[in-house]
């Protein structure tokens, strides 16, 4: 299971520095030595801190973080992750992700106040079951912060099999790519090989590569 976790920020005492989207918290569990990262699907301009986490069999953090009850409080920092942070650019933005991986692209989606064209292929298993922001996502295309969404249920029939596929079969892709479109992946490492299979079939016809995208700061990863 997955749940996203919404936290206010500490009203008093010692309070997070400045953070945007796609920054990570880092929580360290009660008898854990070393903390668990988790990317920030929330700005500090939100006032609030979101992510989305998996319970995994026998995780320390997660199984803390889903025995929290409303009112409880913990402890975490702030861990820049400027690699992935978007920047000031007006060029398209391909944003993909699988599963919880979504959090911090649904974070860039709520924030864009200019209305960037950005557009989101999200991978997950079941509609009805995991996914995530799907309401939010809704809400925002309508009002132009997120200009399309396309999506694949790898578990649902008729689904579409994975977000690799949906990329695959969507020709809006290499027309964005060759515009200049910027790309931010967040997900399975597994999941953004088969992503960056894709892409580089897409590039090849506009005689480019993912090593010249990473190089010209167009495209970019958070995976785990």
């Amino acid at each position: 299971p997955a749940a996203i976790l919404r936290f206010a920020l500490p009203a008093t005492g010692r309070r997070l520095p400045r953070f945007v989207a796609g920054d990570l918290v880092g929580i360290m569990a009660p008898g854990t030595a070393v903390p668990r990262y988790y990317s920030l699907a929330s700005g500090a301009g939100d006032g609030f801190v979101e992510i989305c986490v998996r319970r995994r069999a026998g995780g320390l953090c997660s199984n803390f973080l889903y025995g929290l009850q409303p009112g409880d409080s913990l402890q975490a920092f702030v861990h820049p992750n400027p690699g992935f942070a978007l920047t000031g650019s007006k060029s398209p933005l391909l944003l993909i992700g699988a599963g919880t991986g979504v959090a911090p692209l649904a974070g860039f989606i709520r924030g864009n106040a200019r209305r960037r064209p950005m557009h989101l292929f999200y991978g997950t298993r079941k509609r009805g079951h995991d996914f995530f922001f799907g309401q939010e996502l809704e809400r925002w295309q309508a009002d132009g912060r997120l200009h399309s969404l396309h999506t694949a249920f790898s578990r649902q029939p008729g689904g579409g099999g994975h977000v690799q596929d949906a990329l695959h079969r969507n020709a809006q892709v290499g027309a964005l790519l060759a515009r200049g479109a910027h790309v931010r992946v967040c997900g399975s490492r597994p999941m953004a090989h088969g992503v960056a299979q894709v892409l580089e079939a897409l590039l090849a016809p506009l005689g480019l590569s993912l090593a010249q995208l990473k190089e010209r700061g167009r495209y970019a990863e958070d995976l785990f």
